[in-house]
Protein backbone atom coordinates (compact mmCIF):
# COMPACT_ATOMS: atom_id res chain seq x y z
CA UNK A 1 0.00 0.00 0.00
CA UNK A 2 2.57 2.37 1.15
CA UNK A 3 4.41 1.86 -2.46
CA UNK A 4 1.33 2.43 -4.48
CA UNK A 5 0.52 5.40 -2.70
CA UNK A 6 4.01 6.58 -3.57
CA UNK A 7 3.96 6.23 -6.83
CA UNK A 8 1.08 7.78 -6.95
CA UNK A 9 2.67 11.01 -5.55
CA UNK A 10 5.44 10.69 -7.65
CA UNK A 11 2.73 10.92 -10.99
CA UNK A 12 1.30 13.91 -9.30
CA UNK A 13 4.08 15.36 -9.10
CA UNK A 14 5.41 14.86 -12.42
CA UNK A 15 2.69 17.28 -13.87
CA UNK A 16 4.06 20.38 -11.91
CA UNK A 17 7.69 19.88 -13.26
CA UNK A 18 8.60 22.96 -15.08
CA UNK A 19 8.36 22.19 -18.22
CA UNK A 20 9.86 24.95 -21.84
CA UNK A 21 7.83 24.38 -24.77
CA UNK A 22 9.67 26.94 -26.08
CA UNK A 23 13.01 26.18 -25.61
CA UNK A 24 15.79 28.48 -26.51
CA UNK A 25 12.88 31.07 -27.19
CA UNK A 26 13.88 33.49 -24.28
CA UNK A 27 17.49 33.65 -24.89
CA UNK A 28 17.11 34.38 -28.57
CA UNK A 29 14.56 37.69 -27.23
CA UNK A 30 17.30 38.77 -25.21
CA UNK A 31 20.08 38.49 -28.06
CA UNK A 32 17.20 40.77 -29.82
CA UNK A 33 17.09 43.33 -27.55
CA UNK A 34 20.68 44.11 -27.67
CA UNK A 35 21.32 47.18 -30.35
CA UNK A 36 24.05 46.62 -32.54
CA UNK A 37 26.20 49.72 -33.31
CA UNK A 38 27.69 49.22 -37.00
CA UNK A 39 31.93 49.72 -37.02
CA UNK A 40 32.48 53.25 -38.26
CA UNK A 41 34.99 53.98 -41.13
CA UNK A 42 37.50 56.31 -39.56
CA UNK A 43 39.22 59.24 -42.12
CA UNK A 44 42.40 59.35 -42.52
CA UNK A 45 43.22 62.10 -40.39
CA UNK A 46 41.53 59.83 -37.78
CA UNK A 47 43.75 57.10 -38.95
CA UNK A 48 46.82 58.96 -38.74
CA UNK A 49 46.30 60.37 -35.01
CA UNK A 50 45.72 56.78 -33.82
CA UNK A 51 48.53 55.71 -35.93
CA UNK A 52 50.92 58.17 -34.37
CA UNK A 53 49.65 57.77 -30.99
CA UNK A 54 50.47 53.87 -31.78
CA UNK A 55 53.81 54.74 -32.30
CA UNK A 56 54.46 56.34 -28.99
CA UNK A 57 53.16 53.80 -27.17
CA UNK A 58 55.17 51.94 -24.65
CA UNK A 59 54.21 48.50 -22.33
CA UNK A 60 53.53 49.88 -19.02
CA UNK A 61 51.88 52.96 -20.04
CA UNK A 62 48.66 53.80 -18.87
CA UNK A 63 45.88 54.42 -21.92
CA UNK A 64 41.91 54.97 -22.39
CA UNK A 65 40.69 53.83 -25.28
CA UNK A 66 37.53 53.36 -27.36
CA UNK A 67 37.18 50.60 -29.59
CA UNK A 68 34.87 48.16 -31.41
CA UNK A 69 34.02 44.92 -29.38
CA UNK A 70 31.73 42.63 -31.08
CA UNK A 71 28.50 44.50 -32.03
CA UNK A 72 29.31 47.70 -30.01
CA UNK A 73 31.92 50.19 -28.97
CA UNK A 74 33.49 49.73 -25.74
CA UNK A 75 35.73 51.96 -23.49
CA UNK A 76 38.70 50.93 -21.53
CA UNK A 77 41.27 52.74 -19.27
CA UNK A 78 44.39 50.55 -17.93
CA UNK A 79 48.37 49.57 -18.30
CA UNK A 80 49.16 48.52 -21.68
CA UNK A 81 50.71 44.97 -21.19
CA UNK A 82 51.91 44.26 -24.18
CA UNK A 83 52.10 45.43 -27.90
CA UNK A 84 52.38 42.81 -30.91
CA UNK A 85 53.27 44.79 -34.00
CA UNK A 86 53.20 41.71 -36.44
CA UNK A 87 49.83 40.55 -35.18
CA UNK A 88 48.56 44.51 -35.34
CA UNK A 89 47.18 43.97 -31.45
CA UNK A 90 47.69 45.49 -28.04
CA UNK A 91 46.78 44.22 -24.66
CA UNK A 92 45.05 46.65 -22.21
CA UNK A 93 45.96 44.92 -19.21
CA UNK A 94 43.93 41.37 -20.16
CA UNK A 95 42.20 42.73 -23.04
CA UNK A 96 43.45 41.88 -26.54
CA UNK A 97 42.46 44.78 -28.71
CA UNK A 98 43.15 44.71 -32.71
CA UNK A 99 45.00 48.07 -33.89
CA UNK A 100 41.87 47.91 -36.57
CA UNK A 101 39.53 47.82 -34.06
CA UNK A 102 40.48 50.87 -32.58
CA UNK A 103 38.49 54.36 -32.33
CA UNK A 104 39.96 56.60 -30.09
CA UNK A 105 43.36 56.42 -27.92
CA UNK A 106 44.72 59.02 -25.54
CA UNK A 107 48.02 58.10 -24.08
CA UNK A 108 47.16 58.90 -20.20
CA UNK A 109 51.29 59.20 -19.71
CA UNK A 110 51.54 57.48 -16.29
CA UNK A 111 54.17 54.85 -16.53
CA UNK A 112 53.79 51.64 -14.06
CA UNK A 113 57.09 49.38 -14.60
CA UNK A 114 56.75 45.35 -14.08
Amino acid sequence: MDKAKTQRHADRAMQFAPFAALKGYYECVRKQECITEPKKELSEDEAETISNSLNKLRVGITVKIRYYDVDAYTNIEGVVTEINSPYHRLKVVKTIIPFDDIYTIELLGRNVFF
